[in-house]
């Protein structure tokens, strides 16, 4: 396993096995988490017989886990570095009872209550907060990387069954449910059982190297480009705000207005955007491309987008483009684990 470097200049061989639950280090991990393109219904999944892939969606942190003789830890794409708590203490009583040595998976983190998943800022409060409830964090494994130094080439369900063989009799840290169907009804049940009864985010759908999510309700990622002045913005706070999405080439493509809602200290919040101001006009504050948002929205509608460069200074009209505006979009929460970049904020997220 490869040494990560710490804030403390601690080696990683030092610091596994101190209780010492988070610490940050320089490793990103954001290249290894699969672009998924959006499905708009069951009915749009392609079946292949003995290829497709179904799991399900863990709304957690997308995180890397490493192990070596014995001990493990977690990497977000952020770099926080965590170790020793229920969960990952799980998973190394499992692993010593098998003759791996070394292993790299991705997972989810997420938390519950009970037999239902609890949503993300949920999971953010229980290893975030000053009275941590660790006892509700859940590891859920969906990708297995590397097997004592050697890369994993077999197909994805291969993947899926070893590290299920591995972790069998584990409460806290399992493979996220996943199916082979052979029938579009095999997904359906699929999708009440876990996504209706016990609160899973949504499905991913592998086929080959194609891969697609479907939610309850579509949503996106999208950065705030404007503070729109609508009621309330003389006593500084934000009601509306202006939203892009990205092109491959870093061209920012206008999607639509998003209400705020009716959070009054996220109204604040988000007042501190003008501080980042590039441009002004009689409806709106041109603000930086800097905060990440998932929207959550009911339908699309078809429109002409503006297409826009951004020089720092600046926003730049250069076209516009066929794509959509969605109908009754909401600011669901702000993703402080996403980056302002066209893999976080593909165009291929909209069905």
């Amino acid at each position: 396993m490869r040494r990560l470097r710490l804030n403390s200049k601690q080696p990683l061989n030092s610091f596994l096995g101190v209780v010492l639950f988070e610490s940050k280090v320089e490793e990103k991990i954001g290249h290894l988490k699969p672009v998924m393109k959006t499905l708009k219904s069951l009915n749009s999944i392609k079946i292949i017989p003995g290829l497709t892939t179904i799991t399900a969606k863990a709304d957690g942190e997308f995180t890397k886990l490493a192990y070596c003789n014995g001990q493990s830890y977690t990497l977000n794409r952020w770099g926080h570095l965590r170790s020793d708590f229920p969960a990952l203490n799980e998973f190394n009583e499992a692993m010593k009872r098998t003759q791996v040595k070394e292993l790299v998976v991705l997972c989810e983190l997420y938390a519950v209550d009970g037999e239902k998943l609890l949503k993300l800022p949920q999971f953010i409060h229980c290893i975030k907060n000053q009275n941590k409830d660790l006892e509700k964090v859940r590891i859920g494994v969906w990708d297995l990387v590397s097997v004592d130094g050697k890369e994993v080439t077999e197909n994805y369900a291969w993947r899926l069954e070893e590290v299920s063989k591995w972790l069998n009799g584990c409460t806290m840290v399992k493979v996220l449910p996943f199916i082979l169907p052979k029938t579009l009804k095999e997904i359906e049940e699929f999708w009440r059982h876990y996504v209706e009864e016990l609160k899973y985010e949504g499905i991913v759908v592998r086929n080959n190297n194609e891969i697609f999510k479907l939610k309850t309700e579509g949503e996106l990622d999208a950065v705030i480009i404007a503070i729109n002045k609508e009621r309330l913005f003389a006593e500084q706070k934000v009601t509306s705000v202006k939203l892009a999405l990205m092109e491959s080439d870093g061209t920012f493509v206008e999607l639509c207005d998003c209400s705020s809602g009716i959070d009054v200290p996220l109204r604040s919040a988000l007042w501190q955007l003008m501080e980042y101001k590039v441009e002004e006009d009689e409806k709106r504050v041109w603000v930086k491309p800097m905060v990440v948002v998932q929207i959550a929205y009911t339908d699309t509608f078809e429109s002409a987008n503006r297409r826009m460069g951004f020089n720092g200074q600046k926003y730049i009209e250069v076209g516009t483009m066929p794509l959509v505006t969605l109908k009754s979009p909401r600011l669901a929460h702000i993703r402080s684990d996403k980056e302002v970049t066209p893999k976080d904020l593909a165009l291929e997220q909209i069905p």
